[in-house]
């Protein structure tokens, strides 16, 4: 399968498999007698892998590190576990981080007229005689 064939298909650009390829998180794609990228189905299951662990918010970073552990082989399967906890984790965080603010938001809106409305009158009284 050419590189524009295989970036439709997975919803990508050829500019970002030929970079995938370029940092290694995908195999080096085979070449045609003609210097043409021929993807297979290997190359499709390494890129849907590769975009699954992007849409779960891991870094490139964290991906090349995973990529690489996984090439190590089977002795470093905790450490590709534990780069998906420290993930996990930092997803958590960032969901208590928003239900935080959404909390504060939420107040905000049922005190509007009590409270912040009020205090944003009299601030803009204030600055305009000052």
């Amino acid at each position: 399968m050419t590189i524009k064939e295989m970036a439709e298909l997975v919803g990508v650009s050829a500019d970002t498999l030929r970079y995938y390829e370029r940092i290694g998180v995908i195999p080096t794609v085979t070449r045609t007698i003609h210097g043409v990228r021929d993807y297979d189905a290997v190359h499709l299951e390494w890129i849907q892998s590769i975009l699954k662990l992007k849409a779960s918010g891991m870094t490139l970073e964290m991906i090349i590190e995973y990529v690489r552990l996984a090439n190590l082989g089977e002795s470093t399967i905790e450490a590709r576990k534990n780069l998906l906890e420290e993930e996990q984790e930092r997803i958590t965080a960032k969901i208590e981080e928003l239900q935080e603010r959404l909390t504060t938001i939420n107040i905000k809106i049922e005190d509007y007229y009590e409270d912040l409305l009020p205090k944003t009158t009299t601030m803009i009284d204030k600055m305009n005689r000052e």
